[in-house]
């Protein structure tokens, strides 16, 4: 009688412990590869943007600095709010915020792409070993190389479906087979014939708890309608 209200004991904690780990897994799923401060920089034929990227496991905060590197004048921020699927915009100048409408369950894919994956061609980008992607689309005259790392980084795509940004190197992410943990670490857009459109690359990447003040809205901003 002992050994059988033993394994009914044994059985309940054991029930208990997995739903336990289950909710600690789901309320982990934004970001639970990596909280820290990134920055990334784009070219584009016509200039070049700074961006300084700040996760925590829930929020991300973007911000933009046009022209200069991030030691500069923040130019504009978007804060994510992941769990409540919302979008703050900030400008600094003006010392104005808004909310802006997202719809995080729409993902834009495109039609007509060749997904090229190279696993023997790769490189190391901030000490992470990157795996070749290349994404094709003769109607777009459209050929994107994606340097994707073999950790998963779920924030990335989170992040990129809510923005709902109709750049091509974003439209194509959607496409690649791995998608809700992909992370480019470097991306190359270019026309069929080589032509180099546009570029991103991040730069810094480093690990650590962000404060969340960080993501708070300064007391002195004035909501903008």
């Amino acid at each position: 009688m002992q050994k059988v209200y033993f394994f009914i004991l044994f059985s309940i904690i054991s029930i208990i412990s997995l739903a336990s780990r289950d909710k600690e897994i789901d309320n982990n799923k934004f970001s639970k590869n990596f909280k820290g401060i990134l920055e990334y920089v784009e070219y584009t034929p016509f200039d070049t943007t700074y961006y300084k990227v700040y996760v925590s496991e829930d929020k991300i905060r973007v911000d933009t600095y046009d022209n200069i590197d991030v030691k500069g004048t923040i130019n504009k921020s978007l804060i994510y709010n992941l769990k409540d699927k919302k979008v703050i915009a900030l400008k600094p100048s003006e010392k104005i915020y808004k909310t802006i409408n997202v719809d995080s369950d729409s993902e834009h894919g495109v039609d007509g792409c060749e997904i090229i994956l190279n696993k023997n061609n790769y490189k190391f980008i901030n000490g992470y070993k990157c795996v070749q992607y290349r994404i094709k689309n003769v109607n777009e005259n459209t050929d994107i190389t994606y340097w994707i790392p073999e950790e998963d980084f779920p924030f990335y795509y989170e992040m990129v479906r809510m923005k709902r940004s109709m750049h091509r190197v974003h439209k194509y992410f959607f496409m690649l087979p791995n998608y809700k943990v992909a992370f480019p670490m470097q991306t190359v857009e270019r026309s069929l014939l080589r032509e180099q459109k546009s570029a991103y690359k991040v730069i810094d990447f480093e690990e650590k708890i962000v404060e969340e003040t960080v993501f708070e809205i300064p007391k002195d901003y004035i909501l903008n309608d």
